[in-house]
């Protein structure tokens, strides 16, 4: 997160008298037109909301304080209704972004013109990215990427690092540096729904994450377009020892699924589903949110605006220890792929 960013977070919890969903990530819809094998957001949910309950439940959170709002997935531009969502609320000066595959980027145009960032997902060079994504997955994202950057749209590569990639991250960042992008990294983990697609785990255990964010980290270090900001890999290198961070899930931020089913935060099991914006009403919804905090968060964009929200400036500066680096990078983690 760049500093102005943070200061960005800091005056708006200082604005608020009472928590808001200054900035909400939206899951669209489940469906997608991949089938990655560490995923199970394949398949619509069998009560996504219809036109009438999105639209009514988007101008609910507008009313209590939307200021921003995520597009995820599943795959966001699968949903007949995007264009039209992406309109209304660019229309009502909300910042909007997505997270996507990229694939049908290039025949969406239309839509993706109007996002303040497209944040695209790969999992490594071509030939790892495609044995999870599937056949011609890393041309088709990048083509993508390259078409809604020609627009003018920000864009960014996101990576998970799990066991079937840990071992590529350099040679990710140096194709990507290539290509003229940026990526930001955060760890795999099982799966918040129903298990992970193949029954087998891709997270790494605690000492293979902070080994592969400590590369990471020093990759941004010796210039290479990591898009982490300085806080998430401190945190990511120490994880899960002495990783306490200020936790702003369900004061300034939320997570809406398919159904309208609201939480505090995207990384809370999604098991519990009575807290339904259809049901209840936003208002009523968004005050019944489990404002719990986290001690051992791993998304790096929620560990960044975290840190802001608390004020923690301290751990946003690269005040990383140095270490005695030779011209090469430090030995990369094996590749234990399930």
């Amino acid at each position: 997160m760049d500093p102005k960013a943070a200061l960005r977070v800091l005056a708006i919890r200082s604005s608020l008298s009472k928590p808001a969903p200054v900035s909400l990530g939206y899951e669209l819809t489940h469906r997608c037109n991949l089938d990655c094998k560490y995923c199970d957001r394949h398949t619509p949910l069998p009560d996504e909301m219809e036109h009438d309950d999105i639209f009514s439940a988007l101008a609910g959170m507008l009313r209590i304080g939307m200021r921003s709002l995520s597009l995820d997935g599943g795959e966001p531009l699968l949903h007949p209704d995007v264009a039209e969502i992406v309109e209304w609320l660019v229309n009502r000066r909300i910042e909007v972004r997505m997270n996507s595959n990229g694939l049908l980027v290039p025949t969406r145009l239309e839509v993706v013109r109007y996002l303040s960032k497209l944040k695209i997902s790969v999992d490594g060079p071509r030939a790892v990215n495609d044995s999870v994504r599937g056949k011609h997955a890393w041309n088709r994202a990048i083509e993508g990427a390259i078409a809604a950057r020609d627009l003018g749209v920000q864009v960014e590569l996101t990576c998970v690092v799990g066991r079937h990639n840990a071992s590529t991250v350099t040679s990710l960042v140096e194709l990507v540096a290539q290509l003229g992008f940026g990526v930001i990294f955060q760890p795999a983990r099982d799966s918040l729904f129903v298990g992970h697609h193949d029954r087998v785990s891709y997270a790494l255990d605690n000492l293979e994450v902070r080994h592969a964010f400590d590369r990471i980290e020093y990759l941004k270090m010796r210039g290479a377009p990591v898009l982490n900001g300085w806080s998430s890999l401190r945190h990511f290198r120490r994880f899960p020892l002495d990783t306490p961070v200020p936790c702003a899930a369900g004061w300034i931020n939320a997570t809406m699924d398919p159904a309208g089913n609201l939480y505090a935060c995207g990384l809370h099991s999604r098991l519990n589903r009575s807290n339904n914006v259809v049901r209840l009403g936003v208002e009523t919804a968004f005050q019944r949110l489990h404002r719990r905090g986290c001690q051992q968060c791993w998304c790096a964009r929620v560990v960044e605006e975290n840190f802001a929200w608390g004020g923690r400036f301290d751990q946003m500066l690269p005040l990383v220890p140095m270490r005695e680096h030779s011209d090469s990078f430090p030995p990369a983690l094996p590749c234990t792929a399930p």
